[in-house]
């Protein structure tokens, strides 16, 4: 379902602590929540429901620690960031939201037949701008390849 609501206010999680062990104390493990804004206005001044409600999607996204996550995990502090996340639509290549750029383009101009660009540089500079955009090259050489074949392309539609 959709994050940044009520019920799902987690837009994502990491533990950084199994990257770099000096994140955390021996024998503990850090991990980080991403809450974004709509989810944070929620819940304004509520910090521990935040805290419940983010408890609760966790104990369903890792069915097996729900208990631990739930009671003996310690909140250790809430940052509330506004525009963690800086606005990217002004200068010569803004990008954009919910697949970025066309990926057969590049800075307005069209590339070559069968070459396409992707990464987060065509769309939000996040993990999340670069699965958007290799998935949108993805969808394009597919359909590049679908189009050029049609005995392909109906066998696949069958």
């Amino acid at each position: 379902s959709e994050a940044g609501n009520e019920r799902n206010p987690v837009n994502n999680v990491c533990f950084p602590s199994v990257v770099n062990k000096g994140y955390a104390p021996d024998g503990y493990t850090l991990c980080s929540v991403t809450v974004l804004s709509k989810a944070m206005d929620i819940y304004k001044d509520r910090p521990e429901e935040l805290d419940q409600a983010v408890r609760q999607q966790l104990g369903t996204w890792f069915r097996e620690q729900a208990e631990d996550i739930k009671d003996k995990w310690e909140l250790r502090k809430i940052f509330y960031i506004p525009k963690a996340q800086p606005s990217q639509y002004k200068g010569p290549s803004p990008a954009s939201v919910n697949g970025g750029r066309p990926s057969n383009q590049y800075r307005g101009k069209d590339l070559p037949k069968g070459i396409f660009v992707c990464g987060d540089h065509m769309a939000t500079a996040t993990l999340n701008g670069a699965v958007e955009s290799g998935v949108s090259a993805g969808n394009a050489a597919s359909k590049m390849i679908l189009a050029s074949s049609p005995a392909k392309a109906k066998a696949v539609a069958a």
